[in-house]
C-alpha cells in the first residue's frame, strides 16, 4: 500500500467511526453547518438553517448576500441529528412550493421529517417518511420532485438487515415512497427496491427524460467488493434489476461513507462522479454515458491525488457540466471545480474557488436555470453561493 493509500484508508476509518457516534446524541456535532439550498422559479434562493432542536428556512433576493427573516419548520423542539452524509434537502417545485427534509431524533434516531409550504411562509406538520418509522432505523433519505409534480423519497433501512445476514449479502436495502405534491400530501406504502447496498454511503438520485428515476448506489457484490451500481424506477413503478457500473473492485471490511454524485442532462447524457480505492483504480472520477447507463467513458481522475480529492458533486445545465470537489492540506480545507461547455468531453483546468480553516460541509451544486453555483456552508465563513465558471477558464483537458 503507497503512502496516499494508506492516508485514506486511515482517512476512511475516521470517517465511519464519526458516522457510527453521531447516533449518540450527546456526539452530535454542529447541526448549523449543514444547510441546504434551491433556487425558486422566481429566482430567490431558499435555504435550511439548521440548529440543534429546530429546522429554519429562509430566502434570499440577491444570490446569498442578504437573506429573509427565518421562518421555523417544525414548532417543537426536537434533537436534529444531521451529519456529512446525511444532510437535509430543500426542493421548490415549478409553482414556487417549498419542501423540506431533514432529520431529528425520536423514536429512532436521525429518522426523516417532511414538511412543505405554499410560499415559505408558514410549513405543514412534519411527518414522518417510513411506514417503520417508530421501530426500524433509517438515514440519508433523498428527495427529488419529478417533471409530473410527483415527490420521490428514497432511504437506507435496517429493516432486512437479518435477512441478509443469513444470506451472506450485502448491508441494508433502499427503501422507496412517493405522493402527488399539493395541499395536502399523502404518502403511499413504502417499498423495497434494491437490496445489498453499503450501509454508510449516501445514494444519488436523478430523473431521466423519459421521467423515470435512476438511482445510483454503492452496493456489496461478492467477496465483500463495494462498487456502484444503478437502477431504475420507471414511471409506472415498475423496479429495474441494478446493474453494476463500476468494476474498481475496492475490498473493504467496512462502509467508505463517501457516496457518488449523478446527474442527467437534457439530451439524456448521464454524469457521474465516485471515489474509490479498488484493486483496479483509487482516488475520485468522472465518467459519462450516452445509453442510459449501460456503459461509460473511460474513467476520468478528479484533482490531485496527492491532496486526496473527495466529495465530489456533479451537475449538468444543458451541454455545461460542472464537478466540485473537496481537498485538505493539513490545514486548509479547499473546494476545487472543473468546468465544462461541450457535455463532458473536454474540461477547464482546476481550480480553487473557495476554503475554510474549520469545520465545513460537503460541497453542494445548486442552478438557477442559467448558471451554476457552488452552495456550500463552513463555520468560520459562513453560508456561500459562488459562480463555478469562471470569465478566464480555458477548456483544455479531454474525457474519452
Amino acid at each position: 500500500m503507497n503512502q496516499v493509500s494508506l492516508i485514506y484508508a486511515v482517512l476512511l476509518l475516521v470517517i465511519t467511526s464519526a458516522s457510527l457516534s453521531a447516533e449518540t446524541e450527546r456526539m452530535l456535532p454542529e447541526q448549523k453547518i449543514f444547510t441546504a439550498a434551491a433556487f425558486g422559479p422566481d429566482g430567490r434562493l431558499w435555504r435550511i438553517i439548521p440548529s440543534q432542536k429546530y429546522i429554519s428556512v429562509d430566502y434570499s433576493t440577491d444570490f446569498g448576500k442578504s437573506f429573509s427573516q427565518p421562518v421555523r419548520v417544525n414548532s417543537a423542539d426536537i434533537p436534529i441529528h444531521l451529519w456529512d452524509e446525511n444532510p437535509p434537502t430543500l426542493s421548490v417545485d415549478r409553482k414556487g412550493k417549498v419542501y423540506v427534509l431533514y432529520f431529528a431524533n425520536d423514536k429512532q434516531a436521525s429518522t426523516s421529517f417532511f414538511s412543505h409550504s405554499d410560499d415559505g411562509t408558514q410549513f405543514s406538520q412534519p411527518i414522518k417518511i417510513s411506514s417503520e418509522a417508530d421501530n426500524r432505523y433509517h438515514y440519508q433519505t433523498e428527495m427529488i420532485i419529478d417533471a409530473t409534480d410527483r415527490i420521490h423519497f428514497a432511504w437506507h433501512d435496517v429493516r432486512d438487515r437479518d435477512e441478509y445476514k443469513k444470506l451472506g449479502g450485502g448491508d441494508l436495502s433502499i427503501y422507496h415512497v412517493s405522493a402527488r405534491t399539493g395541499k395536502a400530501i399523502q404518502l403511499a406504502s413504502d417499498q423495497r427496491i434494491a437490496k445489498n447496498v453499503c450501509s454508510c454511503c449516501r445514494t444519488a438520485m436523478a430523473e431521466d427524460i423519459d421521467g423515470s428515476l435512476i438511482i445510483l448506489a454503492r452496493f456489496v457484490y461478492p467477496g465483500n467488493i463495494r462498487d456502484h451500481g444503478l437502477f431504475r424506477l420507471s414511471s409506472d413503478g415498475k423496479i429495474g434489476e441494478p446493474w453494476r457500473v463500476t468494476f474498481d473492485d475496492w475490498v473493504i471490511e467496512g462502509c467508505p461513507a463517501h457516496g457518488p454524485a449523478l446527474s442527467i442532462s437534457a439530451d439524456g447524457r448521464y454524469h457521474m462522479a465516485w471515489f474509490t480505492q479498488g484493486e483496479k483504480r483509487s482516488g475520485l472520477f468522472y465518467a459519462w454515458s450516452d445509453d442510459q447507463g449501460r456503459t461509460f467513458s473511460n474513467p476520468m481522475p478528479i484533482g490531485d491525488q496527492d491532496k486526496l480529492p473527495g466529495r465530489a458533486e456533479v451537475l449538468s445545465l444543458g451541454k455545461q457540466v460542472a464537478l466540485v470537489w473537496k481537498v485538505f492540506d493539513g490545514m486548509q480545507t479547499r473546494v476545487e471545480a472543473m468546468y465544462s461547455m461541450d457535455g463532458g468531453l473536454h474540461w477547464s483546468a482546476a481550480r480553487s474557488i473557495a476554503e475554510s480553516s474549520a469545520q465545513s460541509a460537503h460541497p453542494a451544486l445548486i442552478t438557477d436555470g442559467k448558471q451554476i453555483f457552488l452552495s456550500w456552508n463552513s463555520l468560520d465563513t459562513g453560508y456561500r453561493l459562488i459562480p463555478v465558471k469562471q470569465s478566464d477558464w480555458n477548456i483544455i483537458n479531454k474525457s474519452e
